[in-house]
């Protein structure tokens, strides 16, 4: 038996034996200093600041200092950390699924299963989400339905990151990052009071990378183009009485990203791509088009917070607008000129408001009850205004009748002078969702906590702008400056497509039980219900837009959280069954009549059991020694699934109950969710030293094991995402007095290939390899502690 089958069981039995809290630095005796791991985190959860370990929630929580000790720069790095939680990534959109609850479906119209929020507010689907997480204060992984208190669209979960507020003096902070792949990055922290109510910070960043391969067409250097990111955050607090509290957020992301958009088809399909060599997984792709988007965000906000006296009242408002003004992939992904998507003109746009009520100190029976309540409303647009899809005859038909590669000299040629079939379409979807929601906790007596909520929303959604155009083929082929025009004055109308509006009213109940043993060992139990909101097919060439129903999830968890010997060790563990109807997922046929096509697969159930840690083995003789983890165990399957689509392994031919071609939809239940790993697992060992007047050193060392997962739900064998194992190490040294810190670092430093995405299409299985072994070195400077 390999030695890959038991480090994973290894991994899991350290969690099981294991875990720790917080001790705090032992004063002025660095030599006693505590792992930057081991630390008490408070969290917002249940719309009020709690210790992590009070509430009867799964919950990942990590500060600052915790994320900068684990090398954690973004939100998809949270992975490594949090077992149970994957980042993949379809056509640029980011995918995430926790405890086997996500949805492959990606567009504008589609919301995740996953919801995240920054200082409140949630952000929107989009393209290049918004990522680099920058100065924060903490970040939330919250495990499990959350619809009672977050709303819409956390059926798996939600992320809650929380930034830095202005504080009561200068702070600054300048972090540069060098590495391989001409990697650059720079960030700037600004935090000050202006006036003894006023105060504010700023954020600024910029980055960019080459890409991880290179793309060569016909031998030569084909389009390229490096990813680069900028942004900036600005927070004003203002204190204009000592019962009022006003926070005024803006920030700005401009980014293009590339390497998910860039794609191998190392599997072509046997009739569509006959006479397409398969790429071999190696980063050289061959796409004769350039792959990738370029994102605008913009976000403002405005949270109100009044404390009138026996009851707290907060208001958040929120504008969230994200602009993908150039989208780009070779949908064939070969050298050759088949087919193209172009869009320069999508987009996701929001407006929330929420107005919360809560209980505090002095309100009525607030020894006995602590509660929340409130209303929230969201304004949506999203979609696109004009979307093409470009397809060659000669390009394509050369290849269905299956023309070697060797003759590709003598067709290059005609297929590059042959006029394209450029079809033009659209599709916005428009949402308007208002919702009412509650939750008491009771404190039954010193021991027994019951938790008690319910959420009632109402929402209605439209589609317009859903057409089907043909560029005039007499008009000349149209370059992309005509894409990015919008000039539709070459357009000929072939067809307008309607929808009535969707009308949904939901009910999202909790209900939790807690029993503390003692202070340090409570056990609780949980049963919660999240909805995910009906939505349209946007994207339709060829039909009407079609509905699709909302996803229903509802969870029960068992779990308890202890603080154990001498509170050196924090272990917290949970058992969970999650039964899900209309489980959203996507497919990408030409065949299907809509290119995208969103569909509902019936009923899917999902068991598992998780255990999560932090252990400091030594306080008294080696404080500075931390190891933390966790581990994940998920059976997930589709229960009842009778009616889906996919591809042919044979023919590559799509199949489903719209197939052009006439394959049936075929039955899949009994198949395991897509993008779900049965077993994951992370590792992480952290050593804090003290060298006296030199400085301090800290290692750290990360191990993060994955079982594997397909990406089709047909599960087919050539659709896998086989088991890999990441290593990631840093070495730091910090010299107090000039608050330097400067950090060496590798990630995935044995080199392992393993997919970012595995895409199932008309053209075959194309793919893109995750990031490979990065290294580099890392500055940060707090010149505050020179003022």
């Amino acid at each position: 038996m390999s030695n890959n089958y038991f480090l994973p069981l290894i991994s899991a039995a350290v969690c099981s034996a294991a875990v720790s809290p917080v001790l705090a630095s032992t004063g002025e005796n660095n030599t006693k200093r505590s792992s930057r791991l081991i630390e008490e985190v408070m969290v917002t959860a249940q719309k009020r600041e709690e210790n992590s370990q009070d509430i009867p929630i799964m919950i990942s929580a990590f500060s600052a200092d915790k994320l900068d000790a684990m090398g954690v720069e973004s939100t998809a790095d949270l992975q490594r950390i949090t077992p149970g939680l994957t980042f993949t990534y379809t056509y640029g959109y980011t995918v995430i699924y926790m405890r086997g609850i996500g949805t492959d479906a990606f567009l504008p119209n589609a919301d995740p299963s996953i919801a995240t929020y920054i200082d409140g507010i949630n952000i929107g689907p989009s393209q290049g989400k918004q990522d680099t997480l920058g100065p924060v204060e903490r970040v939330e992984v919250l495990k499990g339905p959350q619809g009672t208190l977050f709303g819409r669209n956390a059926t798996g979960g939600a992320i809650n990151i929380i930034t830095q507020a202005p504080p009561d003096e200068f702070v600054g902070s300048l972090k540069t990052e060098l590495g391989n792949y001409n990697a650059e990055s720079y960030q700037l922290f600004l935090g000050t009071p202006i006036t003894s109510s006023l105060g504010t910070t700023l954020s600024l960043f910029k980055s960019h990378q080459d890409l991880y391969g290179r793309n060569e067409v016909n031998g030569q250097p084909g389009p390229m183009r490096a990813d680069f990111g900028e942004g900036a955050r600005l927070k004003v607090q203002w204190d204009p009485a000592d019962e009022i509290t006003v926070m005024l957020t803006a920030s700005y992301h401009n980014q293009f990203t590339s390497n998910s958009l860039s794609q191998e088809n190392t599997r072509p399909a046997p009739i569509f791509a006959g006479g397409v060599e398969a790429d071999e997984p190696d980063r050289v792709w061959h796409n004769n088009k350039l792959g990738g988007n370029s994102t605008l965000n913009t976000l403002y906000g405005a949270v109100i917070e009044w404390r009138p006296g026996p009851l707290d009242i907060k208001f958040l408002y929120s504008e969230n607008d994200a602009d993908v003004d150039e989208a780009h992939y070779d949908l064939d992904s070969t050298e050759q000129s088949q087919a193209y998507f172009y869009s320069a003109d999508q987009f996701n746009y929001q407006k929330t408001y929420e107005l919360q009520f809560l209980s505090n100190e002095d309100t009525w029976l607030a020894e006995h009850v602590e509660w929340v309540a409130g209303l929230y409303r969201l304004e949506g647009e999203g979609g696109f205004g004009s979307l093409y899809l470009t397809l060659n005859p000669v390009g394509f038909g050369s290849n269905v009748i299956g023309l070697p590669d060797l003759l590709n000299p003598l067709i290059g040629p005609i297929i590059n002078n042959t006029q394209d079939v450029v079809l033009g379409n659209g599709g916005i979807l428009t949402t308007e969702s208002n919702s009412i929601f509650a939750q008491a906790t009771w404190h039954l007596s010193e021991r027994i906590d019951l938790t008690g909520g319910i959420r009632y929303q109402e929402e209605t959604r439209g589609i317009t702008n859903s057409y089907l155009d043909v560029v005039n083929p007499l008009a000349g082929n149209p370059p992309n400056a005509y894409f990015k025009s919008g000039d539709q004055s070459q357009n000929i109308r072939l067809s307008n497509f309607s929808a009535p509006d969707l009308e949904d009213n939901t009910v999202s109940p909790r209900l939790a039980a807690q029993y503390f043993v003692n202070d340090n060992f409570q056990v609780f139990a949980s049963a919660q219900r999240g909805y995910k909101s009906p939505t349209y097919n946007i994207v339709n060439f060829f039909t009407n837009p079609d509905p699709v129903d909302r996803e229903e999830a509802t969870a029960f968890e068992l779990g308890f959280k202890s603080d154990l010997l001498d509170g050196t060790l924090r272990l917290n563990s949970a058992l969970f069954k999650t039964q899900i109807k209309g489980l959203l997922t996507a497919i990408v046929a030409i065949p299907s009549g809509g290119i995208v096509s969103f569909r509902n697969a019936g009923e899917a159930e999902i068991e598992g059991a998780e255990v999560d840690f932090q252990w400091q083995p030594l306080p008294e003789w080696n404080p500075g020694l931390a190891v933390s983890g966790g581990a994940t165990y998920l059976d997930a399957y589709y229960t009842d699934y009778p009616d889906g689509a996919g591809f042919d392994d044979t023919t590559g031919l799509y199949f489903g109950a719209d197939s052009l071609v006439g394959d049936t939809a075929r039955d899949f239940s009994g198949n395991r969710i897509v993008r779900t790993p049965r077993f994951t697992s992370s590792l992480s060992l952290n050593q804090f030293f003290s060298a006296g007047a030199i400085g301090n050193f800290e290692f750290g060392l990360d191990y993060y094991y994955n079982s594997g997962y397909n990406t089709t739900p047909q599960n087919s064998p050539h659709f896998e995402q086989d088991q890999y194992e990441l290593w990631d190490g840093r070495v730091s040294y910090f010299y107090d007095p000039f608050g330097l810190q400067l950090t060496a670092f590798v990630k995935n430093a044995k080199d392992k290939d393993y997919y970012q995405s595995i895409l199932q299409q008309d053209f075959g299985r194309t793919v893109t390899l995750a990031p490979p072994q990065l290294y580099g070195i890392r500055l940060k400077w707090d010149f505050d502690t020179l003022l």
